[in-house]
Order: C-alpha cells, then structure tokens, then sequence
C-alpha cells in the first residue's frame, strides 16, 4: 500500500511539473513570436517611429501625396508598427546631405536627386548623361529600376534602397530665347550632375546648385536659365522667373531615389521587410504616373498663368546638339573604368533599356 501512495506521489509530481513548463514556455513565445493561421512563428517588433528627410517643399504634390501616401500605406502594412514623420524642405538634410545622413543616421529615410552626389553615385549619374535619349518619365523611371536591379551596384549598398523613380525629359528655362547652339553660346545655366557635362558640350556655362536655389537665382540674374523638368515651373514656382522653354529629349534626365538606414531595415523582422517591399513597388508605380502628371501640368501652367514661351528646335538643330553630345557617352566610359567600374558595361546597359522602354513608352 505504501509502494501504491509512493508510485501514485511521484507521477502526480510529473503531472504538474509538465504543466508548469508548458505554461512558462507559452508564456516565452507570446513575448517572442505571433502564430498565423497555418502555425508558422513570426518575429515581433516594437513600434518605431522613422524620420523622413525631404528637399521637395511641403505644398509640393510628391510630398502632400506621394511621400505622405507611402508613410500611410508603410503603416497600415505594418499594422501600425511602422510610422513615418516627414521632414519637408530641407528642414531635416538638405540636398547634398541627404544620403550621407541617412547612412550616417541623422535621417532614417530620404529621398533626394541623385545627381547631389555624383562621385558617391557614379552609376546612378551615368543615367543623366547628354546624348541618351529619354522620351518621358515612364521610361526615364523603368530604366532606372532595371538597372538598379541588373547591376545591384555596390554605390547603393551602404543604405536600402526603397524605390527610385526618373524624370525627363527636361527643359532649358531661360530669360532669352535659345533656337541654336549659338545662342546658348557663354549662357549661364544652373544644373547638378553629369547635367553639367551636357551643358559644357553645348557651349554654355553650368552653374551647380541645387533646385531649391534656382528660383532666387534666377529671379536675381545670377543665372541665365536653368535645365530642370518641366514639373518644376509649378511645383518650385519657377515659371515665374521664366521666360522661355527650349524643348530636346537629348540634353537632359534625374534620376531620383528614397532609401533607408541599413541599420534600421536590417532590424525589420522579414514580414515587415516583405510588407514594406511591397508598398515600394505600388508607390513606384504611383511615382510614375504622380511626375508624368506634373511635367504636363507644369509646362501647361507655365504657359498659361505665365506666358512662357516654348521653343522646339529644328530637325537640323536638334541633330547639331546631338552630335555636339556625341563624345560623351565615350568620355564617360573612361570616368567609369578610372573608378574601378566596367564603364562599357554599364553604358551599353542604359542605351539597351532606354532604346527598349522608349519603344515601348516613348511618345
């Protein structure tokens, strides 16, 4: 009878002891894992709120729909555990200085032209030289994209880069009319990037500066004109201190981009990464269809509310400015292979997907 007391005591004891360690092991995965419906354990996070370095204005519509519809859809993806605050108008990093703080840490997202950097972003920047043809912003945009993820250059590796998006072609905004090489001949032209290139081929005089100084530049005589989109006669007001526009899809692309802090993406649990691509590559899309909009609308408030001008070189002429372009491509390549790069490589690359999205987007 004691032996009976004595066998039942000790599974009593195991019983309970297999209850105490399911309890405290439930309580262990509750504070590190979600279940979901097919019983696959996901990582949990904290809420975090990001900051959003900006150079666009606040009342510019990439930042009152695009960049503010991205944080929304980032956060209702994320169920709200991801939170994005703005920082518009060069409030937080101005533009130069966005990607370098958002490596650094200053900013945890940003969003800037990559022609601020153009020995930090070599390949980025091939995408801006003279002599490429970019028929609009949908094929500027999905040439970007394509080579971003053929050649996943190491350029871009030191931050995540969320989406990039082009814009062209652009527009030679000037107080004097300019018909041909000659008239632009000594001109002053603000620009940025391998933009400045192009503009020494034709003759004038670039001027780098970044877009937000355009307007007081202008305004002052500093400069003659600016190579800028057409999107930028509204969204920068710009139209207001023009008074011609010279049309030529050869003389002019930009290349912008958001990226995140590598260390901030790299603390995402894969389901939040996975979350956050997908809204990427919807507001890639919205980009496009968002600039192909404002370089319309742009040109046409120009025109209307301002009296702007446009001028559309002649065959002949447009034929001039190419071949004054011509030996660019082959400059390039050399700059290219100087900084360790297989410049040849990359160049044909560009011309292979604009040829290729200009026949399928082009006008």
């Amino acid at each position: 009878m004691q032996v009976k007391n004595k066998s039942f005591f000790i599974v009593f004891l195991m019983i309970g002891f297999a209850f105490i360690m399911a309890g405290c092991g439930g309580q262990s995965s509750e504070n590190t894992s979600a279940t979901t419906d097919d019983n696959e354990a996901i990582e949990t996070m904290d809420p975090v709120t990001l900051s959003f370095a900006d150079f666009f204005p606040a009342p510019h519509p990439a930042q009152e729909q695009l960049f503010s519809g991205w944080a929304e859809a980032i956060e209702e993806a994320t169920d709200g555990l991801v939170k994005v605050d703005l920082y518009p108008a060069g409030s937080l990093l101005g533009s130069g200085d966005i990607y370098p703080g958002v490596e650094s840490g200053i900013a945890d997202i940003g969003h800037d032209v990559s022609g601020y950097n153009a020995g930090r972003l070599p390949i980025l920047n091939a995408m801006y030289l003279g002599g490429v043809e970019y028929q609009n912003v949908a094929v500027s945009s999905y040439v970007a994209r394509d080579l971003v993820a053929e050649l996943n250059p190491e350029e871009l590796q030191d931050t995540e880069l969320m989406f990039i998006y082009g814009i062209a072609p652009g527009l030679l905004m000037t107080n004097k009319p300019v018909e041909s090489l000659e008239d632009l001949k000594g001109m002053q032209i603000r620009a940025s990037g391998t933009n400045v290139e192009t503009l020494e081929m034709l003759g004038a005089t670039p001027v780098a500066m970044p877009v937000s100084e355009a307007y007081e530049a202008m305004s002052r005589g500093v400069v003659d004109g600016s190579l800028l989109p057409p999107d930028t006669l509204q969204g920068f007001n710009l139209a207001e201190v023009t008074n011609y526009v010279t049309h030529s899809s050869l003389i002019y692309n930009t290349v912008h981009y958001v990226t995140m802090n590598k260390d901030v993406w790299n603390s995402f649990p894969p389901h939040i990464q996975e979350a956050i691509q997908e809204v990427n590559e919807q507001t890639f899309e919205e980009a496009v269809d968002l600039f192909t909009s404002l370089v319309d609308g742009g040109l046409q408030y120009a025109i209307e509310e301002h009296g702007v001008e446009e001028i559309h070189l002649s065959e002949e002429e447009e034929e001039r400015w190419k071949e004054a372009l011509s030996p660019l491509i082959e400059r390039h390549v050399e700059e290219l292979d100087s900084a360790g790069l297989n410049g040849q490589e990359i160049m044909d690359k560009i011309v292979e997907l604009t040829e290729k999205y200009n026949a399928e987007l082009g006008e």
